[in-house]
Formats: structure tokens, sequence, C-alpha cells
């Protein structure tokens, strides 16, 4: 029997005892990734037994899209996702094995396909709304919600785009959220938005793109990143 670890198209087979990813140069498997914590998740194989056990991680470690809470058994074809990396494990029968991935001789080498140049993509035939808009250094008090978190911050950068969150307290990459940013009297602006990027380093934080603006909501934006500070004039606008 052949246990693997599969990733952006390559692989390299699971040896036996413990496997510790992170972002430590000690590790077995390193991604130099601010989303990654130092010792991110472990995978231990006992023969053919394997299991994924989450090490105190800042952004925690998923199993199949599920947060994984304790030491728990691996099978073929499950995904392990850490930051914005997905590692898949996958068992074959020595005797008729076949594998679409290149092999690797270890995990540093793995590792290192994280950093491989990709192909730049052709231009847009229109120029993509996250660089569109500038950002405005405006600081606003602020609701963030998703399936596994709720809590209170303020902005610091804000665009019609996105908005940066000032938190300690994280949700991994590709996170669904809902936001209510308060100006200065009236109703919340609501918005949806996705997580896009973690940020570890002073000050810490999520970067969040917003999704489905409506008329409304981007007057609001547009009133606020224009004038770049908090004024009383946001309750000029009802953010409905």
């Amino acid at each position: 029997m052949t246990i693997y670890l599969e990733y952006r198209g390559y692989s390299v087979e699971l040896p036996q005892g413990e496997t510790v990813v992170g972002r430590d140069v000690a590790c077995t498997l390193r991604f130099d990734d601010a989303s990654v914590s130092r010792r991110h998740v472990m995978v231990s194989r006992n023969g053919d037994d394997v299991f994924v056990q989450d090490l105190g991680s800042t952004n925690g470690s998923f199993l199949n899209g599920d947060p994984i809470a304790t030491r728990t058994p691996l099978r073929d074809r499950d995904a392990i996702e850490i930051g914005g990396h997905q590692l898949i494990l996958r068992v074959a029968d020595d005797t008729a094995e076949q594998r679409s991935t290149r092999r690797v001789t270890n995990f540093r080498e793995l590792g290192k396909m994280n950093r491989a140049p990709a192909k730049r993509p052709a231009p847009p035939t229109q120029p993509s709304e996250r660089r569109r808009h500038d950002r405005a250094p405006v600081e606003l008090r602020l609701v963030y919600t998703s399936s596994a978190l709720e809590i209170e911050a303020v902005t610091r950068d804000l665009s019609l785009s996105g908005v940066f969150v000032v938190t300690e307290v994280f949700d991994p990459p590709g996170t669904s959220c809902q936001l209510q940013i308060f100006g200065d009297g009236g109703a919340p602006l609501e918005l949806q938005g996705i997580v896009r990027r973690v940020v570890e380093r002073a000050p810490t934080g999520l970067a969040i793109e917003f999704v489905g603006l409506g008329e409304h909501q981007r007057a609001w934006l547009e009133l606020v990143t224009t004038r770049r500070t908090r004024t009383t004039t946001i309750e000029k606008i009802d953010p409905v």
C-alpha cells in the first residue's frame, strides 16, 4: 500500500511517523505564507493508518471543509486545508498504482512548488474592480460575522472593492462573511464579503472583498472613500 500527499499537481510518499506542516523552517513541509502558523498541522502515519491533528494554529485547519477539532483519521482523497493551501491524501495499491501527479522526492521539494512562478493571465477586457478603486484610510466601527465567528472590530482601509478589518481573530481565506459598517448615525451598512487574505503582522487583520454591491451600498461607500475621513455627512445616506 502506497500512501502519499498531493499538492498542486505534485505528490510525495508519506513516511511513517509524524509529518509537521507549517511556516517554521524546521517543519517537514514548509509554506512561507503568513496565513500558515509556524507549526500548523501534523499528519501522522502508523502502518496504513493516517491521522491529522491541528497544532493550535491561528487560522485553524480544515478537513473536507470542516474544522479539525481533534486528532482525526484520514481516508483516500481526503482534503486537508491550511491557509490557502490544500493537501490531498491518496492511497494506492502497489500492484496497480496510477498517479496523474508528478512525483517529488521529499517534502522540502514539495513545499517549493508553492513558490513556483505562475503563468501570467491574459489581461481582462475590463479592469478588475479590486484594482480600479483606491483605498481610503477610514476608521469605522464594524461587526464581522461568519459561520465560525462574530466579532466587533474597526476598518483601516476602505474602498468600493473591499475593506481591511483590524482584528487578532481570523477566518481562513475563502470564508464568506457578513459585515455591518457603522457611520455617524443612521442604520449600519450591510455587506456581503469573502476573506481574501490574512495578515498576521501588525496591524493584524483580514482583507475582505465585497460581493454583490447594490446601488445604495455603492453610494455610501463612495461618499466615505472620496472624503477619506469620517464625516457627519455619512448619515445623509440611509444604507437600507
